[in-house]
């Protein structure tokens, strides 16, 4: 297996240079043969949130809005069908992916690149000509590591700030995988990445009670296409847009950046094997009390909501701030967001997926009072762990009889230390696209996507993702 090409751009090899030069050089035959099986799944799995994202009020409205932005050459919005020009697509497409809390997450980088990197690169796919399936793969599999490793700089404290890390640094992914879509050289990539990047922008309040959350990655996805687009007509960037000492993407987002994870072992250690899939439709930051919470529930069967007093719930700073606040049924947003809810709800269905949050369920005046009995926690000795130890719980259950048990986990289900299995994505995927589309269809799709690297035309995604 060949490796990757890291072209220069200019003298001094910044961070910044090398990463554009590390996509322009990639090509399929360099990835490992994992690493294509992998982000099979993860864009399987993408496209599977997205399709149920278009079910939802806010995926309607962000369709309609894109579609009276104007009609042309461009791309398919998914679910939908209709062709937009490319630079409007992934607005709708991204928050389609992110619309429902199920993408794929990086857990140290804290980004969702999925919905940055699949519909950047598809945008671009009739603009580009002839794409087979191993360019778009090469192209996305170079917005996921891109991505990912920004994220990783500094994702976790991008969160404690107040930003949204996959509205953030997921520009780069965007920016990345649509600049390989383009066959950008490196010196353009160096400024699409440059474009992308300065636009970066997203608020950890519209968790709150918002819609605009979910539009967060589509927004990134777009900034992405500008970048490449832009760039392919010679417009400059900031050169130095990650690792300038002023005004540069690590300095202003990120407490202490470590700029090392931009391009340590870059071509041979491929982040994109670290991306997981989420089993259950709420922030990653709930997964291991979910986790925790179904294990006490399958170990003693007698513990239900009537004979709960108390569920203590003990984690980082991080979390608590991130998802630990009182509940308050303003929104599904909210609902996904906080983790009282998500506990409260799994213990009185004694399961999590998407029926388990509606508008109905949100309101649940008996969920409600069992989330007033959940107490979130700060706890040292997962705070002393590091990125390591920012999802890790102990949740206890404390019975009105006195009893208790608990359990401790420090990786959720669907991350990178304990992931789905393929035929649990594959599950997931099926349940959510057959919202959308006929039996026959859905076969059809996944068919295709297990085996995009036979695909002679990559337009064949965006019309199989239409009714």
């Amino acid at each position: 297996m060949a490796k990757p090409e890291v072209k220069e751009v200019a003298a001094g090899n910044s961070p910044t240079q090398t990463l554009a030069g590390y996509i322009s050089g990639l090509t399929y035959r360099s990835i490992p043969h994992e690493v294509v099986s992998h982000i099979k799944l993860c864009i399987i799995d993408s496209l599977g949130c997205a399709l149920f994202g278009s079910t939802l009020p806010w995926g309607k409205i962000i369709t309609s809005f894109v579609k009276e932005m104007g009609k042309g050459k461009g791309a398919l919005l998914w679910g939908d069908g209709a062709e937009v020009p490319s630079a409007n697509a992934p607005l709708a497409n991204g928050t389609l992916i992110h619309s429902f809390e199920m993408d794929d997450l990086h857990r140290v980088g804290v980004i969702h690149p999925g919905a940055e990197a699949i519909p950047a690169a598809d945008a671009l796919v009739r603009r580009a000509g002839k794409v087979d399936g191993k360019r778009f793969l090469t192209a996305v599999i170079a917005g996921y590591e891109v991505g990912c490793r920004v994220g990783m700089t500094g994702g976790a404290s991008q969160l404690r700030r107040g930003f949204h890390p996959s509205a953030t640094s997921g520009t780069f992914a965007a920016g990345a995988a649509a600049a390989k879509m383009l066959q950008l050289d490196p010196v353009k990539t160096l400024h699409a990445l440059g474009i992308a990047g300065t636009q970066a922008a997203g608020l950890m309040a519209a968790q709150h009670a918002s819609m605009v959350k979910r539009m967060h990655p589509g927004r990134s996805a777009q900034a992405g296409v500008y970048g490449a687009l832009l760039a392919n007509k010679g417009f400059t960037g900031i050169e130095d847009v990650l690792e300038a000492s002023y005004g540069g993407f690590c300095s202003t987002f990120c407490d202490n950046p470590n700029l090392s994870h931009l391009t340590r072992n870059l071509g041979e250690q491929f982040e994109t094997l670290n991306v997981g899939c989420k089993p259950y439709p709420c922030c990653g930051s709930n997964h291991t009390s979910i986790d925790a919470l179904k294990k006490i529930l399958r170990d003693h069967p007698e513990v239900c909501a009537e004979n709960v007093d108390k569920i203590r719930i003990r984690t980082t700073r991080a979390t608590k701030l991130h998802v630990g606040w009182p509940y308050e049924p303003k929104s599904m947003t909210t609902a996904q967001m906080n983790l009282p809810f998500c506990v409260a709800a799994l213990l009185h269905d004694r399961d999590f997926f998407v029926d388990q949050v509606t508008e109905k369920s949100i309101r649940s005046e008996a969920v409600l009072q069992t989330t007033r009995t959940i107490e979130v926690l700060e706890d040292p000795e997962f705070e002393a762990l590091g990125d390591e130890g920012r999802h890790g719980v102990n949740l206890e259950v404390q019975l009105q009889d006195g009893k208790s048990y608990s359990e401790k986990i420090l990786h959720a289900k669907g991350s990178d230390k304990h992931p789905m299995t393929r035929n649990e994505v594959l599950q997931k995927f099926r349940l959510l696209a057959s919202r959308v589309l006929s039996r026959s269809r859905v076969e059809q799709l996944e068919d295709t996507l297990l085996n995009l690297e036979k695909l002679s035309d990559a337009r064949k995604i965006g019309k199989l993702l239409t009714v």
